[in-house]
């Protein structure tokens, strides 16, 4: 049982769009390895795969992932639940990613028995299967005395963050439009990864890795500037083009496990 929750409109959906596309082609999630399998996505918040499909378009495609669009239920007492076990007899899905959690039970989220019969009916269900669901943080009194623990930030009961192996917040990082941050906040079944930095585009369907996007940008212009020129002054003109600092360029570059000249060769 994996939980991933974040701020309305920050970008859970992409990101689980990715993670759907990178476990089911087998590619690389932002460099980390995946192991391949089949990915069951229910689209619960947006019935009509109608207003979906204009934002998944220019996404690249993706094998073995299946889409069903079904509304919220009631996991409780639902004519869906035949649908479901269906499915699972039908794909066998490796992953289960449900967007969202409040779309499959009408209870009160604060009610702590809920997320147990929740998780515990999926797991019945879809035996076998990592089953990941899409929730949001509880809304913000915008007081400065609410310093709650961000890593609890998830509205309801925290028995729905208890009864998952895995937790993960979608948080908002620095200033700027769609600049994101994936916090791991809790795992039983890992070491916790380093935060994951993201950008998502103007169209809110694709997402990047922001380091690794801006030290490909510096390499492009780097590798560019006449090779007899030396290292500071080629520091210098990239940052200059780029609108970075110095300091910021070399930052980059001194992540690299070899010289800058030899990388790209």
């Amino acid at each position: 049982m994996i939980l991933l929750y974040g701020k309305t409109s920050i970008g859970k959906s992409p990101l689980t769009w990715e993670i759907a596309r990178c476990i089911g082609s087998g590619t690389k999630f932002f460099g980390r390895p995946v192991n391949q399998g089949k990915v069951l996505y229910l689209e619960l918040d947006t019935p009509s795969p109608a207003l979906i499909i204009p934002r998944i378009k220019p996404l690249d495609p993706a094998e073995n992932v299946w889409w069903e669009f079904m509304g919220p239920f009631h996991i409780a007492n639902s004519p869906v639940i035949p649908k479901l076990k269906t499915l699972q007899e039908t794909l066998i899905p490796n992953v289960v990613i449900v967007n969202t959690l409040r779309g499959v039970y009408m209870g009160d989220e604060k009610d702590a028995s809920w997320p147990l019969r929740v998780y515990s009916t999926f797991q019945d269900i879809f035996q076998g299967a990592a089953c990941l669901f899409v929730h949001h943080d509880k809304k913000s009194s915008g007081s400065p005395e609410d310093i709650s623990d961000p890593a609890e930030a998830f509205s309801g009961h925290m028995a729905w963050l208890n009864h998952t192996q895995t937790g993960l917040h979608l948080v908002k990082h620095g200033p700027h439009e769609g600049r994101i941050r994936l916090v791991h906040t809790k795992s039983q079944v890992s070491p916790k990864v380093k935060d994951l930095v993201l950008q998502l585009d103007a169209n809110g369907s694709q997402l990047v890795d922001f380091y690794e996007e801006r030290l490909k940008a510096i390499l492009e212009v780097y590798h560019s500037l006449p090779a007899d020129a030396s290292k500071s002054a080629r520091v210098r003109l990239t940052a200059k083009h780029l609108g970075f600092s110095e300091r910021y360029v070399w930052s980059y570059l001194s992540r690299l496990p070899e010289a800058p000249t030899q990388i790209c060769q």
